[in-house]
């Protein structure tokens, strides 16, 4: 069967992607993987749990060891260092894919054998939030799974650009591809920082409607302060309802994540009984394991 929008070069753009693919394995599992800089891969988060030096198997055969430079949990991107093994060039897009686009991903085998999965765009959006909380540039969904073996495979269009990184994490049935936009902001701070940087303020919190001066408004109603977190040392308290961070007002979790930015002093504006209240809070980093 011929399909009339895919020409006869496929194989030659599979052949273009592949002196950028790796293998990785750890003692769990495998998956593929992108030098993405030089001596830099990307490759999927859940694949590389607690393993600290992936095999990595070369474009040219070579097997060696790498070291996990840092991990994010939150959008299934890990980036591994394996020093002195320079980053092809590599044809990426940050064109809007469509739905019912072709896609293709490329990925190699512990052998070294390059292998290829051939399938379709399955639903498209703007940017959206993870179900850890992190934000990505556009939602890309392709029609199906992924193969074993192919989680942080790159993911191309019909002319042989890749649109983004395979991941199997971040959806129950489906294959999510992170776009480039989101895998180069997130490769920059991991390989800055070992990994990324989010901002906290210390407190579980949930949406909430108030009426503030005669109108119903929306808000985040404060339901644990964590001790000596940053909210706290502010003075912040259990059933505050945060109205504002800065001059953005917060309905929302997703809201006020946003509005955080690390190691910057922000002004909460918010409401404690039926008196408005405003606390100068630092942002500090998020840490693991932690939400708000």
């Amino acid at each position: 069967m011929t399909i009339p929008f895919i020409n006869e070069d496929l194989p030659g753009k599979i052949e273009a992607i592949a002196p950028a693919v790796v293998a990785l394995a750890s003692r769990h599992r495998s998956a593929a993987g992108v030098l993405w800089r030089d001596g830099l891969v990307v490759t999927s988060a859940a694949v590389l749990w607690r393993a600290g030096s992936p095999s990595v198997i070369l474009p040219d055969g070579e097997r060696v060891a790498g070291e996990v430079v840092g991990s994010d949990a939150a959008t299934d991107l890990a980036v591994v260092r394996v020093d002195g093994v320079p980053a092809p060039a590599l044809r990426t897009t940050h064109e809007p894919a469509r739905v019912g686009d072709f896609a293709f991903a490329v990925a190699r085998g512990a052998s070294g054998l390059v292998q290829g999965s051939f399938g379709f765009v399955g639903c498209v959006a703007g940017e959206w939030k993870t179900w850890r909380g992190a934000r990505v540039e556009r939602l890309v969904r392709l029609d199906g799974g992924l193969y074993p073996g192919f989680d942080g495979a790159p993911v191309a269009d019909a002319q042989g650009r890749v649109i983004g990184i395979a991941s199997a994490a971040l959806s129950r049935h489906h294959a999510v591809v992170l776009p480039v936009a989101t895998v180069g902001r997130i490769v920059a701070q991991i390989a800055a920082h070992g990994r990324v940087r989010r901002g906290w303020l210390g407190i579980a919190a949930q949406p909430v409607r108030v009426r503030q001066d005669g109108r119903e408004v929306e808000g985040l109603m404060i339901s644990s302060v964590s001790d000596d977190g940053p909210a706290a040392r502010a003075g912040l308290r259990v059933a505050d309802v945060i109205l504002q961070v800065g001059a953005t007002p917060v309905g929302s979790l997703d809201q006020l994540r946003d509005a955080l930015a690390l190691d910057a002093d922000v002004v909460v504006r918010a409401l404690r009984g039926e008196q408005v209240i405003e606390a100068t809070v630092t942002v500090a980093e998020r840490p693991a394991g932690r939400c708000g």
